[in-house]
């Protein structure tokens, strides 16, 4: 019983995940493979807007099936989408590993040690065999068709299984922050964890000078070195963000915190996802259909990249309030459930901070000020 109870709690999970994504995802798709044409004339938008409306035409059904990193891909359809691709894919085997974790809590170190090896040696061993660089290298003649059909970005930048190590990073940074708790351990109170959480972001920022060599050098391939090189750096990146977070929920800076948990952020939060799906296509629209020779000065160069930013937020807004917030409503009445979902915004104060913690920030700067003072009053 307990079997089927964990599979069906895993089949809700993805089939929720789906049905978030999906809809404003297919109106894009939908959006792209019909009226995107008609927005402009110019002598190259037919270029940059027909290519994607007959590339959405074609390949549609890999975009809603979340594989469209794989299968026709270089013939993208709102090219952005591969990440959704992956992202979707790699959360279903997240999802197993999980259920094993649970089901198995003794072999939860042998098993998140296992699947971290698998995910450091797939890609390891697929740069030497098909001979690629031991970085994902942008050429210019890459960037004359976008990306469509370099293989550099085909093979080692958009597939699942080069990515699966930082989504899995991110899985046993969860663990470990549940661990942690349960040990009633404050990272934020050992000495040696704040020095790395502050040297974090300056020393991965300084590990990617390195990858430059692959610009200006031609190494001879395959080479085990640069297989090694390309797992190890990007899966820096993942490790950075996994001491970055736990640095964030113990509360190391309170500065950050206290900026972090402003109430500015939370409708752009809402927004992230529209603005994720809308902006190349803002951007396509903005530079695209021009008609003539363009000076771009610093200051036309700001323009439209704050032009860019504000009208994919303006566009993500409509699709929020159109498609999402309609289709998260129905799916909270069909799923919430099932997955135990809680209000919106339902936070309780004890819950958003780590137990035994002097530095942690609550997630409201006041909040446990004005319930103390509410108990005070209450008879």
């Amino acid at each position: 019983m307990g079997v089927t109870k964990v599979r069906s709690q895993q089949s809700i999970a993805l089939i929720d995940s789906a049905s978030r994504l999906t809809p404003v995802y297919a109106f894009v798709i939908l959006f792209h493979a019909t009226w995107l044409l008609k927005l402009q004339y110019g002598p190259i938008w037919r270029w940059g807007a027909e290519t994607e409306q007959v590339f959405c035409r074609r390949n549609w059904w890999t975009n809603l099936l979340y594989i469209n990193n794989y299968v026709n891909a270089d013939q993208p359809c709102v090219q952005q989408g591969w990440y959704l691709g992956a992202e979707f894919q790699i959360f279903t085997i997240a999802l197993v590993v999980l259920v094993a974790i649970v089901n198995l809590p003794r072999l939860k170190v042998a098993i998140l040690t296992l699947v971290l090896v698998v995910a450091y040696t797939i890609p390891a061993l697929f740069i030497y065999y098909q001979r690629l660089e031991g970085t994902f290298v942008v050429t210019l003649e890459a960037q004359r068709y976008v990306l469509w059909h370099d293989m550099n970005y085909l093979r080692s930048y958009i597939p699942t299984h080069i990515n699966f190590g930082n989504y899995m990073l991110g899985v046993l940074t969860g663990v470990i922050y549940v661990e942690l708790c349960r040990r009633s351990i404050n990272l934020a109170e050992r000495k040696w964890f704040r020095v790395l959480w502050y040297l974090n972001v300056p020393v991965n920022l300084l590990m990617m000078l390195p990858s430059y060599m692959f610009y200006v050098n031609e190494f001879p391939k395959p080479s085990a070195w640069m297989a090694i090189y390309f797992v190890v750096s990007k899966n820096l990146v993942g490790i950075g963000l996994c001491i970055l977070f736990l640095g964030m929920i113990f509360g190391v800076s309170r500065a950050a915190m206290r900026l972090l948990n402003y109430r500015f952020f939370e409708p752009l939060g809402r927004l992230s996802y529209g603005a994720y799906l809308c902006h190349p296509l803002i951007m396509r629209y903005l530079y695209v259909s021009t008609r003539g020779p363009v000076y771009y000065s610093d200051l036309t160069t700001l323009a439209l990249t704050f032009g860019s930013v504000v009208l994919s937020c303006l566009m993500a807004l409509l699709l929020c309030l159109l498609i999402e917030l309609p289709t998260s409503a129905i799916q909270k009445q069909l799923f919430g459930g099932l997955m135990g979902h809680k209000k919106h915004n339902q936070i309780v104060p004890e819950e958003a901070r780590p137990p035994n913690t002097a530095t942690a920030v609550p997630i409201e700067p006041g909040l446990e000020e004005k319930k103390m003072d509410t108990d005070t009053r209450t008879p």
